[in-house]
């Protein structure tokens, strides 16, 4: 962990995990509209990425830019990555 915050931050988001209705609300209190929806699409993109659908059609589903998948998928593909661990625990 890189700072005291960061960590505070995770413990926060951990502690929350057990409540998912105040978790979702303190996500949408702490991110501002636009960043709530951006992890959701990009959560989308590696669910898309994973079903093995071409990027530039996950990019016209989503309405994002090629680039944002590119880069979704060189997270998802990194071998150091957690993503297709985490996909395979929870697939939906």
């Amino acid at each position: 962990m890189k700072n005291k915050n960061q960590k505070n931050i995770i413990e926060i988001i951990i502690s929350l995990s057990k409540d998912p209705i105040l978790l979702n609300a303190f996500l949408k209190d702490i991110l501002t509209t636009v960043e709530y929806k951006e992890i959701h699409k990009r959560w989308e993109i590696i669910k898309m990425l994973d079903l093995g659908i071409n990027q530039h059609e996950i990019a016209k589903n989503i309405h994002v830019g090629v680039a944002t998948v590119t880069r979704g998928s060189r997270v998802f593909n990194n071998p150091n990555g957690v993503l297709k661990k985490i996909l395979k625990n929870h697939p939906n």
